[in-house]
């Protein structure tokens, strides 16, 4: 099984390593855990056309062991899947910035915001890009809290990091549309909204805009042949096959095969918005009317 890297363009993949790690031991004392401050609001992403297919039986997605707990108990829960996950007792075991936390809440069903001390040094590291924001690094966060418990978590929707004076916030959500799973044509249109989102997520402060839509990426990098993505279709559950339009990518830096390059980071950017079930778990990317075709596997890009 191949370890999971992301696309050289992706300013993710530089930041992926040692962020649920220990550090140091842990102090006996946790952070207090309540907090009462609004939270922001998530991202909504808009549901663009894609091509129909069959309807076929999905399975059920796994129920969430926390189901039943609500409120702050159920925020708490999630702070200690991830704590063991991580192999920690306590928040202060992260790496820096996590061990900045200082509270957390659950402002509302399958929401968690999380508190961090105002000290927090951005860009400690100077791995960022110049083009980067304090709302990149926060959101990025998301993902990695994301990254350990998302899938044992089916009920959360999103994550935001803020510090706690309420200057500075990022969110980091699934872009659920609430499709029915066994509706082809739907779940098809519900991953071509996670894979937008998981572009916003990476090049909204590059490309200055939302990407909502293929063409505000398209207008950003017009030689890149994800801005291409044409026809998203679902053959079966958990299958997906994405038709990639002719383009100025044709035989530029992009052209390594055009379907390799899209179907790795496409199957990557869906999964990680994925819960149990959820998931895609083969992608099918076709280009040049068929002459260049890439299937990628989930199992080649897990961790």
């Amino acid at each position: 099984m191949r370890i999971r890297s992301f696309m050289a363009l992706s300013m993710v993949a530089l930041l992926m390593s040692g962020c649920s790690t220990p550090q140091r031991p842990a102090p006996a004392a946790e952070p207090e855990k309540s907090a009462t401050a609004p939270s922001d609001s998530t991202v909504e992403a808009k549901i663009p056309g894609t091509g129909l297919a069959e309807n076929s039986i999905a399975p059920a997605p796994a129920e969430s062991t926390a189901t039943a707990l609500t409120g702050q108990a159920w925020a708490d829960s999630k702070i200690q899947m991830w704590k063991d996950n991580s192999g920690i007792k306590s928040t202060q075991g992260f790496l820096y910035p996590y061990n900045l936390m200082t509270s957390w809440e659950a402002p509302e069903e399958g929401v968690i915001k999380i508190y961090l001390d105002n000290s927090m040094i951005f860009n400690r590291d100077g791995m960022q890009e110049s083009y980067q924001t304090r709302e990149d690094e926060l959101r990025f966060m998301g993902l990695i809290m994301f990254e350990s418990i998302g899938e044992q978590s089916p009920e959360l929707e999103s994550v935001t990091f803020a510090t706690e004076d309420g200057k500075n916030s990022g969110t980091y959500s699934r872009a659920r549309t609430g499709a029915d799973p066994n509706d082809r044509k739907a779940w098809a249109k519900e991953k071509y909204v996670q894979w937008l989102a998981g572009m916003n997520d990476v090049y909204e402060s590059l490309c200055h805009a939302e990407i909502t839509a293929v063409e505000v990426y398209r207008n950003c990098l017009p030689a890149d042949p994800h801005a291409y993505v044409d026809k998203v279709t679902s053959p079966a559950f958990g299958e997906l096959v994405v038709t990639i339009n002719d383009g100025p990518w044709m035989d530029g830096i992009y052209d390594t095969p055009a379907s390799s390059f899209v179907s790795s980071n496409m199957i990557i950017k869906i999964n990680d918005k994925a819960a149990v079930g959820e998931q895609v778990e083969k992608l099918t990317v076709i280009a040049r009317d068929g002459e260049d075709t890439s299937t990628a596997l989930r199992e080649e890009w897990l961790q």
